[in-house]
């Protein structure tokens, strides 16, 4: 049995793209040229391959051994093969005698009988078709990796992967030429005659990153290998020079070839043309520091998802991994970089892929386009974040809608800050998978709906509709225990108002936004039931409540329509009333939270007897009894009562009249045969307590903190014998 060697290319990484691709191509070519008992896989951001060549052995096979892949472009000007390009390289590997030449002599032949070197670029453009075709009939099939990997003939028409540029080149940059110069520096064919052979530095260099070379100036990499580009801050000076190790550029090359068109001929509807090329999708300019709004036009090219694996494997299982090439959600293959992260979260890649270093195509340089690393994506194998993700397929019908508006033409400048504050919330929360985050979806969700509500985008022929009811599991995986969310789920929860089993005053998201939601949310432009500003939290608050006051006397209701499927504790009530929560948080969190389909009770054991907390103030406990979405019963303390709302003490807790609005709530748990404890409040009138007291009446309590209430609020009979 052959020994076998464990080699540490400490020369590839996962980033720049140019040192991945890199690495791919040496396992590719090891296993097609030299040895198929090689495997390999990624370890601490090193490159292991693990074959029967030694380290001098695998040096040597790619100096003496290694035949470079016939990379030839016909349909681009620039490829060496018309008139006015620079086919210096093109005429070396002609004139070299050496068998591992024989195959690209070969292509480039049939190239030279296929174009008519003097072809003006409209010439080149006329034919362009023709030629694609005429290249995939003709040419060898070693050299059809290279036409896989560049382009896709479709029925509607050609299809170019963004890995490889838009058919094989980068603006007036021609990769196929590029290569062939990279291929003759790196094999010094030109210096050998001469003495001079560096090949053997540079290749070390390439696969060790050890030593230094001297690299070729004035030869880019293209978006690649964003570092070697040259330009403005290069280097030490206020200018440099692109250079290159050949090496570097040849053996990228020859791992782009596996990420062939052959991959994805599964084309869906709901998929773009990007999508169909491996792990490539459109843009979603989020999850990383530098995204800006206008990203999701034509300055974001798209995104290719580089897998990482940490397991061995050979290049069959490797081939069959970038052949699937796609990500799953449910049943529709995704089709931007937010699903794929949420493809990843729902273990949707499950094919031994420990990570995913994320590249995006952008415009960074000028009009240039670079692959700029977005951040490292884990497969984490978390059952509970996978099931947490799962609830964002609520989202997808209208997020889709969003996107494919926010992408058109003329699209405000606003939709699109929208839809990346969306991206970017999912994208965390599928990186960590807290509840926290999945929060962080809903607020940004919940933005973006009250933005719609003030666009133009909500009318004409295809109007950007509301965000329909979401299931109920989203209050279970977003629920962190805190008081915040606690308090803002009562307040989602608000039910609609009903009198004789017909509604007559909609759910609290009515008073959130300008939306008709008793059959499916629709716009209204009239709703006068919508009150919710730009003003702060308390405000707005106590602006609902006396809406719904006022809403349920005018419909000659029986209740007050606060009953709420989610009531808040009083030890959360008090801690409202201390200013111990976050307000804001809780304005931010509601709107999405009444976005959940609450028309049915949460599923929880019946609620025990909450205990009287020792800092309730009385004056709330008697102003809350006199806003009860139902009658005051206890049979225990013999009380079945019926109390008539008092919204007259809302204007004086908002003027800050606390001991008045006491008062008035006093009497008319009177008018009611209830005895209060106190005539008086006994607190010294303050605006803000005022406003924050009126506030609290809002949130919904259950039958036992009523009962909590009345202990602390009322002088009450004694227990039936």
């Amino acid at each position: 049995m052959s020994q076998l060697y464990q080699l540490e290319l400490r020369g590839c990484a996962p980033e720049p793209l140019m040192a991945y691709l890199k690495a791919l191509g040496i396992f590719r070519l090891v296993a097609e040229q030299k040895t198929g008992d090689v495997r390999a896989w990624w370890q601490t951001d090193t490159f292991v391959l693990r074959s029967t060549l030694d380290r001098d052995s695998l040096v040597e096979f790619f100096l003496d051994d290694y035949r470079p892949t016939p990379i030839v472009s016909p349909w681009n000007g620039g490829s060496g093969l018309y008139r006015k390009d620079n086919s210096k390289a093109k005429d070396i590997i002609l004139e070299v005698e050496t068998p591992r030449f024989d195959l690209w002599r070969d292509t480039i032949a049939i190239s030279n009988r296929l174009v008519d070197p003097d072809w003006s670029k409209k010439e080149r453009d006329e034919n362009k078709a023709w030629l694609l075709a005429q290249c995939r009939a003709q040419f060898p099939d070693e050299a059809l990796s290279w036409l896989d990997a560049t382009y896709v003939l479709t029925s509607n028409g050609t299809e170019y992967p963004p890995l490889l540029g838009t058919g094989g080149n980068d603006g007036r940059l021609d990769f196929s030429n590029n290569y062939m110069q990279n291929v003759v520096s790196a094999l010094h064919i030109e210096e050998q005659s001469k003495g001079e052979d560096g090949a053997r530095e540079q290749l070390v260099a390439a696969l060790f990153n050890e030593g230094s070379p001297q690299l070729v100036r004035k030869r880019t990499t293209g978006f690649f290998n964003p570092s070697s580009v040259g330009g403005a801050n290069a280097s030490v000076g206020f200018n440099d020079e692109a250079m290159t190790n050949p090496w570097d550029y040849v053996l990228m090359f020859e791992g782009a070839l596996l990420f062939a068109g052959a991959m994805a001929r599964r084309l869906s509807r709901q998929s773009s043309s990007k999508a169909v090329f491996p792990f490539t999708v459109d843009s979603s300019p989020a999850g990383y520091g530098t995204s800006s709004d206008s990203e999701y036009g034509d300055s974001a090219r798209a995104e290719f998802w580089a897998p990482l694996w940490d397991q061995p494997v050979n290049l069959q299982e490797l081939g069959h991994l970038v052949s699937e090439g796609r990500a799953q959600l449910g049943r529709r293959q995704v089709s931007n970089g937010t699903n794929f992260a949420r493809a990843v979260a729902g273990l949707g890649t499950e094919r031994g892929i420990a990570q995913f270093q994320r590249y995006g195509f952008l415009m960074r340089n000028g009009l240039a386009y670079l692959a700029a690393p977005l951040g490292r994506f884990h497969v984490r194998g978390d059952s509970n974040t996978a099931l947490r993700a799962n609830v964002l397929f609520d989202l997808d019908h209208w997020l889709d809608r969003l996107r494919s508006a926010a992408t058109g033409r003329n699209a405000p400048a606003g939709l699109g800050t929208m839809l990346r504050q969306i991206d970017q919330s999912i994208i965390e929360f599928c990186q960590r998978g807290q509840s926290l985050d999945l929060q962080k979806v809903l607020i940004a969700v919940g933005r973006a709906e009250r933005w719609l509500a003030t666009s133009s985008l909500r009318k004409g022929a295809y109007p950007l509709m509301p965000l329909n009811s979401l299931s109920r599991e989203w209050l279970r995986h977003a629920d962190d225990q805190s008081i915040e969310f606690r308090l803002a789920c009562a307040l989602a929860s608000i039910l609609p108002g009903r009198k004789d089993g017909q509604t007559q005053i909609g759910p609290i998201r009515e008073n959130l936004e300008p939306v008709e939601s008793r059959q499916g949310a629709e716009w209204r432009d009239d709703s006068s039931s919508f009150v919710w500003t730009a003003g702060d939290a308390l405000s707005n608050l106590l602006a609902i409540l006396e809406r719904r006051c006022l809403e349920a006397r005018m419909q000659n209701l029986d209740r007050l329509p606060l009953d709420s499927t989610c009531p808040a504790r009083l030890e959360h009530i008090v801690a409202f009333l201390n200013g111990s929560v976050d307000l804001q948080r809780i304005a931010d969190l509601v709107l999405g939270l009444s976005f959940v389909n609450h028309r049915r009770r949460h599923e929880t054991a019946e609620a025990l007897v909450q205990p009287v907390p020792f800092d309730l103030p009385a004056a709330y406990a008697v102003m809350k009894l006199t806003l009860l979405p139902g009658k005051l019963v206890c049979p225990e303390l013999d009380t079945n009562q019926e109390i008539s709302m008092e919204p007259q003490m809302l204007a004086m807790l908002r003027a800050g009249r606390v001991n008045d609005a006491y008062r008035v709530a006093s009497r008319r748990l009177k008018a009611s045969r209830l005895r209060p404890l106190s005539d008086d409040a006994g607190i010294v009138d303050r605006s803000e307590l005022g406003r924050r007291l009126a506030a609290a009446l809002i949130f919904p309590l259950d039958q036992s903190a009523h009962y909590a209430l009345m202990k602390r609020a009322l002088l009450c009979p004694p227990a039936r014998v």
